[in-house]
């Protein structure tokens, strides 16, 4: 994605933005079931059930597509972990665990697509940083609202540990779905109990 994309059109009207969503989702589909390089622009109009001349007139490269993509993401995430700060101060260390599990099954999808992104986009990589960087500081604040006695280093190592479990949630419920095993209820218990180790000691 590089920084000469031409430029897309920005929807004013509702029934447009709309048409937009629906382009997004037919190409985070695809690139998810078939991979970013082999997905085509028509193939990703025909999905959205729209015209090969409106996917353009929104998106006039694939890499647009895959940029938009990764900006959802973010944004979705950013506001997604901005609700959960809020609800935070009152929740216990079960509950915070809940929240951030639910949490990442809220951004499963788009969480999958630009994984799959990351694999065929180069910048889509360094793109993720920031996003990642931010992450793991709303967690590690999340833990000092629960309680402010926790250091400050220690706050932000426990939230890199929080997010390689929280990494491997999509995973679990895969598995928890072939094998019909309450793998997420563990992941849940394990969570709330690492959690409580970190705020209370």
């Amino acid at each position: 994605m590089s920084t000469a994309l031409p430029e897309a059109k920005e929807p004013k009207r509702e029934r447009g933005k709309q048409r937009v969503a629906d382009l997004l989702d037919a190409g985070a589909a695809l690139f998810v079931e078939k991979g970013y390089d082999a997905t085509t622009m028509t193939e990703i109009a025909a999905r959205a059930g729209a015209a090969i001349g409106s996917l353009y007139q929104f998106f006039p490269s694939k890499e647009s597509i895959a940029d938009a993509l990764v900006t959802r993401y973010t944004e979705r995430a950013t506001k997604a972990l901005e609700r959960l700060m809020e609800r935070a101060p009152a929740a216990s260390s079960a509950g915070l665990a809940d929240m951030l599990i639910d949490l990442m099954l809220e951004l499963r999808a788009d969480r999958d697509v630009t994984a799959a992104l990351s694999q065929a986009v180069a910048d889509v990589v360094e793109r993720r940083r920031p996003t990642r960087h931010a992450f793991r500081g709303r967690i590690a604040a999340i833990l000092r609202i629960a309680n402010p006695g926790v250091d400050e280093d220690a706050a932000a190592a426990a939230a890199t540990m929080i997010a390689m479990v929280m990494k491997s949630v999509p995973v679990l419920a895969d598995q928890e779905a072939e094998a019909a095993a309450p793998l997420l209820p563990q992941a849940r218990i394990m969570l709330a109990l690492y959690i409580d180790h970190v705020i209370h000691g």
